[in-house]
Protein backbone atom coordinates (compact mmCIF):
# COMPACT_ATOMS: atom_id res chain seq x y z
CA UNK A 1 0.00 0.00 0.00
CA UNK A 2 3.06 2.37 0.53
CA UNK A 3 4.13 2.17 -3.34
CA UNK A 4 0.30 3.49 -4.48
CA UNK A 5 1.03 6.77 -3.68
CA UNK A 6 -1.71 8.65 -6.18
CA UNK A 7 -4.83 9.05 -4.63
CA UNK A 8 -6.48 8.62 -8.06
CA UNK A 9 -4.99 5.36 -8.67
CA UNK A 10 -5.51 4.07 -4.82
CA UNK A 11 -9.68 5.05 -5.47
CA UNK A 12 -9.67 2.64 -9.20
CA UNK A 13 -7.86 -0.26 -7.14
CA UNK A 14 -10.08 0.15 -4.54
CA UNK A 15 -12.88 0.68 -6.58
CA UNK A 16 -12.25 -2.76 -8.43
CA UNK A 17 -12.06 -4.51 -5.10
CA UNK A 18 -14.95 -3.26 -4.14
CA UNK A 19 -16.74 -4.49 -7.14
CA UNK A 20 -15.43 -7.85 -7.08
CA UNK A 21 -16.50 -8.13 -2.82
CA UNK A 22 -19.92 -6.65 -3.82
CA UNK A 23 -22.14 -5.04 -0.32
CA UNK A 24 -24.46 -6.63 2.28
CA UNK A 25 -27.47 -5.10 3.62
CA UNK A 26 -26.61 -4.20 6.80
CA UNK A 27 -29.61 -4.57 9.00
CA UNK A 28 -30.59 -3.06 12.87
CA UNK A 29 -32.47 -0.01 13.28
CA UNK A 30 -31.09 0.33 17.22
CA UNK A 31 -27.71 2.21 17.59
CA UNK A 32 -25.60 3.82 20.18
CA UNK A 33 -25.55 7.00 18.10
CA UNK A 34 -28.09 9.75 16.53
CA UNK A 35 -27.47 9.39 13.55
CA UNK A 36 -30.34 10.94 11.24
CA UNK A 37 -28.54 11.04 7.70
CA UNK A 38 -26.00 8.37 7.42
CA UNK A 39 -25.52 9.69 3.47
CA UNK A 40 -24.27 12.91 4.58
CA UNK A 41 -21.82 11.58 7.00
CA UNK A 42 -20.46 8.95 3.76
CA UNK A 43 -19.66 12.46 2.07
CA UNK A 44 -18.55 14.37 5.11
CA UNK A 45 -16.16 12.07 5.33
CA UNK A 46 -15.23 11.64 1.28
CA UNK A 47 -14.91 15.19 0.79
CA UNK A 48 -13.38 16.19 4.15
CA UNK A 49 -11.57 12.73 5.33
CA UNK A 50 -13.59 13.12 8.62
CA UNK A 51 -17.19 12.76 10.26
CA UNK A 52 -18.48 13.40 13.80
CA UNK A 53 -21.55 11.03 14.86
CA UNK A 54 -21.82 12.97 18.35
CA UNK A 55 -22.09 11.25 21.64
CA UNK A 56 -22.01 7.83 22.20
CA UNK A 57 -26.42 7.81 23.36
CA UNK A 58 -25.41 5.07 26.12
CA UNK A 59 -23.13 6.14 28.59
CA UNK A 60 -23.43 4.03 31.13
CA UNK A 61 -22.36 1.13 28.31
CA UNK A 62 -19.05 2.92 28.07
CA UNK A 63 -18.59 3.57 31.87
CA UNK A 64 -19.02 -0.36 31.85
CA UNK A 65 -16.81 -1.06 29.42
CA UNK A 66 -13.93 1.24 31.03
CA UNK A 67 -14.68 -0.46 34.24
CA UNK A 68 -14.30 -3.82 32.83
CA UNK A 69 -10.68 -3.46 30.96
CA UNK A 70 -9.18 -1.50 34.50
CA UNK A 71 -7.79 -5.27 35.34
CA UNK A 72 -6.56 -6.00 32.14
CA UNK A 73 -2.92 -6.03 31.00
CA UNK A 74 -1.12 -3.26 29.35
CA UNK A 75 1.87 -2.63 26.88
CA UNK A 76 4.09 -0.18 25.62
CA UNK A 77 3.90 -0.74 21.29
CA UNK A 78 6.96 0.61 21.06
CA UNK A 79 8.60 -1.80 23.45
CA UNK A 80 6.30 -5.01 23.51
CA UNK A 81 8.85 -6.62 26.58
CA UNK A 82 7.51 -4.25 28.72
CA UNK A 83 4.47 -5.58 30.30
CA UNK A 84 2.71 -3.77 33.26
CA UNK A 85 -0.67 -4.55 35.02
CA UNK A 86 -2.63 -1.58 35.26
CA UNK A 87 -3.13 1.92 33.96
CA UNK A 88 -1.61 3.14 37.31
CA UNK A 89 1.71 1.85 36.95
CA UNK A 90 2.57 2.70 33.33
CA UNK A 91 6.36 3.29 33.16
CA UNK A 92 7.36 7.09 33.47
CA UNK A 93 9.02 6.65 29.96
CA UNK A 94 6.78 5.29 28.37
CA UNK A 95 4.22 7.56 25.83
CA UNK A 96 1.28 5.07 24.94
CA UNK A 97 -0.36 2.34 26.94
CA UNK A 98 -2.39 -0.47 24.93
CA UNK A 99 -4.32 -3.16 25.85
CA UNK A 100 -4.26 -6.14 23.84
CA UNK A 101 -6.86 -6.61 20.68
CA UNK A 102 -7.67 -9.85 22.15
CA UNK A 103 -8.73 -8.82 25.24
CA UNK A 104 -10.88 -6.12 24.00
CA UNK A 105 -12.71 -8.20 21.58
CA UNK A 106 -13.72 -10.74 24.54
CA UNK A 107 -15.69 -7.16 25.61
CA UNK A 108 -19.21 -7.46 24.73
CA UNK A 109 -19.41 -3.11 24.86
CA UNK A 110 -16.61 -3.31 22.78
CA UNK A 111 -18.11 -5.81 20.03
CA UNK A 112 -21.39 -3.61 20.18
CA UNK A 113 -19.28 0.13 19.52
CA UNK A 114 -17.00 -2.13 16.48
CA UNK A 115 -20.74 -3.77 15.03
CA UNK A 116 -23.19 -0.52 15.35
CA UNK A 117 -25.27 -0.99 12.61
CA UNK A 118 -25.61 2.74 11.57
CA UNK A 119 -21.53 2.86 11.94
CA UNK A 120 -21.38 -0.25 9.65
CA UNK A 121 -23.44 1.55 6.95
CA UNK A 122 -21.46 4.65 6.84
CA UNK A 123 -18.63 2.28 6.34
CA UNK A 124 -19.68 0.43 4.22
CA UNK A 125 -20.61 2.96 1.61
CA UNK A 126 -17.61 5.12 2.01
CA UNK A 127 -15.51 1.52 1.38
CA UNK A 128 -17.64 0.65 -1.52
CA UNK A 129 -18.09 -3.05 -0.11
CA UNK A 130 -18.70 -4.56 2.85
CA UNK A 131 -15.97 -3.38 5.73
CA UNK A 132 -13.99 -5.71 8.14
CA UNK A 133 -12.98 -5.39 11.11
CA UNK A 134 -9.34 -5.35 10.64
CA UNK A 135 -8.15 -3.92 14.17
CA UNK A 136 -9.48 -2.51 17.77
CA UNK A 137 -6.98 -0.96 20.02
CA UNK A 138 -7.65 1.10 23.30
CA UNK A 139 -4.88 3.10 24.95
CA UNK A 140 -3.58 5.66 27.32
CA UNK A 141 -1.67 8.57 25.88
CA UNK A 142 0.21 9.32 29.24
CA UNK A 143 0.97 13.18 29.76
CA UNK A 144 4.09 13.37 31.92
CA UNK A 145 6.45 13.99 29.37
CA UNK A 146 8.20 16.98 27.14
CA UNK A 147 8.28 15.26 23.84
CA UNK A 148 6.53 13.74 21.58
CA UNK A 149 7.47 10.55 20.12
CA UNK A 150 6.28 8.60 16.92
CA UNK A 151 2.74 8.76 15.71
CA UNK A 152 2.46 12.23 18.11
CA UNK A 153 3.92 13.62 14.79
CA UNK A 154 2.17 14.03 11.86
CA UNK A 155 1.51 10.98 9.38
CA UNK A 156 0.13 8.87 7.23
CA UNK A 157 -1.74 5.45 7.64
CA UNK A 158 -0.74 3.02 4.65
CA UNK A 159 -2.67 -0.06 6.08
CA UNK A 160 -4.91 -0.82 3.29
CA UNK A 161 -5.93 0.64 -0.27
CA UNK A 162 -8.96 2.04 1.46
CA UNK A 163 -10.07 1.86 5.28
CA UNK A 164 -11.20 4.38 8.16
CA UNK A 165 -11.55 4.04 11.95
CA UNK A 166 -14.00 5.21 14.61
CA UNK A 167 -12.68 6.96 17.54
CA UNK A 168 -14.72 6.61 21.01
CA UNK A 169 -13.15 9.45 22.98
CA UNK A 170 -13.16 7.61 27.06
CA UNK A 171 -11.90 10.64 28.92
CA UNK A 172 -12.67 14.28 28.23
CA UNK A 173 -10.52 15.71 25.66
CA UNK A 174 -9.32 19.53 26.20
CA UNK A 175 -6.67 21.27 24.56
CA UNK A 176 -3.86 20.47 26.48
CA UNK A 177 -4.53 16.62 26.87
CA UNK A 178 -3.43 15.02 23.95
CA UNK A 179 -6.59 15.82 21.43
CA UNK A 180 -6.60 13.88 17.73
CA UNK A 181 -5.40 16.09 15.61
CA UNK A 182 -6.22 15.73 11.76
CA UNK A 183 -5.72 17.87 8.51
CA UNK A 184 -8.60 18.39 6.41
CA UNK A 185 -8.76 17.45 2.87
CA UNK A 186 -5.73 16.27 3.02
CA UNK A 187 -7.01 12.25 2.19
CA UNK A 188 -7.56 13.29 -1.63
CA UNK A 189 -4.46 15.44 -2.04
CA UNK A 190 -1.10 14.30 -3.24
CA UNK A 191 1.06 16.32 -1.52
CA UNK A 192 4.21 14.72 0.91
CA UNK A 193 3.21 11.16 -0.18
CA UNK A 194 6.29 9.80 1.18
CA UNK A 195 5.49 7.14 4.12
CA UNK A 196 7.41 9.32 7.32
CA UNK A 197 6.83 11.68 10.03
CA UNK A 198 6.13 15.38 9.23
CA UNK A 199 6.26 18.53 11.31
CA UNK A 200 4.04 20.93 11.84
CA UNK A 201 5.68 23.78 10.10
CA UNK A 202 5.52 20.86 6.88
CA UNK A 203 2.03 20.67 6.92
CA UNK A 204 1.29 24.18 7.55
CA UNK A 205 3.21 25.10 4.41
CA UNK A 206 1.65 22.33 2.35
CA UNK A 207 -2.40 22.80 3.97
CA UNK A 208 -2.82 25.88 5.72
CA UNK A 209 -3.69 26.29 9.18
CA UNK A 210 -6.72 26.88 8.65
CA UNK A 211 -7.04 23.16 7.84
CA UNK A 212 -5.16 21.64 10.85
CA UNK A 213 -8.83 20.22 12.96
CA UNK A 214 -8.19 20.18 16.52
CA UNK A 215 -11.07 17.13 17.86
CA UNK A 216 -11.44 18.97 21.79
CA UNK A 217 -14.36 16.68 22.33
CA UNK A 218 -15.79 15.36 25.72
CA UNK A 219 -15.67 11.97 26.61
CA UNK A 220 -17.99 10.09 24.90
CA UNK A 221 -17.81 11.70 21.54
CA UNK A 222 -17.17 9.71 18.35
CA UNK A 223 -15.96 10.04 14.96
CA UNK A 224 -14.79 8.39 12.09
CA UNK A 225 -11.91 9.48 10.25
CA UNK A 226 -10.15 8.47 7.12
CA UNK A 227 -6.43 8.27 8.60
CA UNK A 228 -4.70 7.79 5.30
CA UNK A 229 -5.17 12.04 5.28
CA UNK A 230 -2.17 13.68 7.73
CA UNK A 231 -3.28 13.42 11.28
CA UNK A 232 -1.64 12.94 14.90
CA UNK A 233 -2.28 12.17 18.35
CA UNK A 234 -1.31 15.36 20.27
CA UNK A 235 1.15 15.11 22.83
CA UNK A 236 -0.63 15.41 26.14
CA UNK A 237 -0.16 17.91 28.81
CA UNK A 238 -2.69 18.31 31.21
CA UNK A 239 -3.93 14.88 31.63
CA UNK A 240 -4.07 11.41 30.37
CA UNK A 241 -6.03 10.40 27.11
CA UNK A 242 -7.72 7.07 26.94
CA UNK A 243 -9.65 5.95 23.57
CA UNK A 244 -10.82 3.46 21.78
CA UNK A 245 -10.50 2.98 18.09
CA UNK A 246 -12.05 0.36 15.67
CA UNK A 247 -10.17 -0.02 11.90
CA UNK A 248 -12.86 -0.90 9.15
CA UNK A 249 -11.04 -2.12 5.88
CA UNK A 250 -11.58 -3.62 2.49
CA UNK A 251 -9.02 -6.38 3.24
CA UNK A 252 -6.68 -7.70 6.13
CA UNK A 253 -3.85 -5.43 7.07
CA UNK A 254 -0.62 -6.18 8.15
CA UNK A 255 -0.53 -7.80 11.55
CA UNK A 256 1.48 -10.57 12.63
CA UNK A 257 -1.22 -12.98 13.84
CA UNK A 258 -4.52 -12.78 13.75
CA UNK A 259 -6.27 -14.84 16.37
CA UNK A 260 -9.93 -15.44 16.30
CA UNK A 261 -11.57 -15.24 19.55
CA UNK A 262 -13.90 -18.29 20.32
CA UNK A 263 -17.21 -16.81 20.95
CA UNK A 264 -20.98 -17.06 20.81
CA UNK A 265 -22.44 -14.23 19.08
CA UNK A 266 -24.60 -13.14 16.20
CA UNK A 267 -22.58 -10.24 14.52
CA UNK A 268 -21.83 -10.37 10.84
CA UNK A 269 -19.41 -13.11 10.40
CA UNK A 270 -17.73 -11.76 7.36
CA UNK A 271 -17.23 -8.37 9.01
CA UNK A 272 -15.67 -9.65 12.64
CA UNK A 273 -14.16 -13.02 10.69
CA UNK A 274 -10.80 -11.65 11.47
CA UNK A 275 -11.18 -11.39 15.54
CA UNK A 276 -14.11 -13.78 15.91
CA UNK A 277 -15.16 -17.53 15.01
Amino acid sequence: MRQVKSYKLRNIFASFQSFIKGKETITGVSSLFNINNESQKVEELIKNGYTELGLIQNKDLVDELITNCKALNLYDPFDKEKHFFDADNIPEDTHVAMYSRNDLVQNENVLKIANDPSVLRVVQDFLGTVPTISNINMWWSTSNHSQAKDAQFFHRDVDDIKFCKLFVYLTDVGPNDGPHTFVKGSTSSDKLTYIRRYTDDEIIKNFGKENIINFIRPKYSCFIVNSYGFHKGTLPIDNDRLLLQVQYSINPIAIENYTSIELSHSYNKYINRLILE
